[in-house]
């Protein structure tokens, strides 16, 4: 029954007419131009195209992860029906990483350094749910077990450069979650 209604609710992404612009100079320039799609409950969608296409854009702007100043997102995005263009920054900050998250290529550059993994994950969780440190310590170690980090209790306390790039990949999947 859960799953009949899953297959008429609506799509859980709707982007539509989704146009990205940076300023230049004293103008801007259009770097996504008109993009819509939809995202339907357990759906798996790929955005894929040549260097500089603008994926990375695209999804930036979902996420609304650029500077406002230099930038300029029209069009709609709605993540289960909520409208994005229009949340305030606090409210936006919200809905990053409880609903919706993105990984980078590149975990590195996403993972501090200086703070160990265990630490970064459990501060995002406890950001999002009312939870105490050491419930939020025993999620993030379920997370990774999740994700299949070996020794998922030892690795807590370990940096992010004392795990190999499909490792910390893994890491901010577990993150996403």
């Amino acid at each position: 029954m859960a799953e009949d209604k899953m297959q008429g609710a609506g799509p859980v992404l709707s982007v539509r007419n989704l146009t990205t612009s940076f300023r230049v100079g004293d103008g801007w320039k259009s770097v996504v131009r008109d993009m819509s799609f939809d995202v339907a409950p357990r759906e798996t969608v790929a955005i894929v195209g040549e260097s500089g296409s603008g994926k990375s854009v695209t999804s930036l702007s979902i996420m609304q992860l650029l500077q406002k100043n230099f930038s300029r997102i029209e069009g709609s995005i709605k993540l289960n029906g909520r409208e994005l263009l229009t949340l305030e920054p606090e409210q936006m900050r919200q809905v990053r990483g409880k609903d919706v998250s993105m990984i980078f290529q590149e975990p590195m550059t996403s993972l501090n350094p200086i703070f160990p993994i265990g630490k970064q994950i459990a501060e995002a969780i406890l950001c999002h749910q009312n939870i105490s440190k050491a419930d939020a310590k025993a999620e993030v170690i379920r997370l990774l077990e999740k994700v299949r980090i070996p020794n998922a209790k030892g690795r807590f306390d370990e940096f992010p450069h004392q795990f190999s790039g499909g490792m910390r990949q893994r890491v901010m999947i577990a993150m996403a979650l």
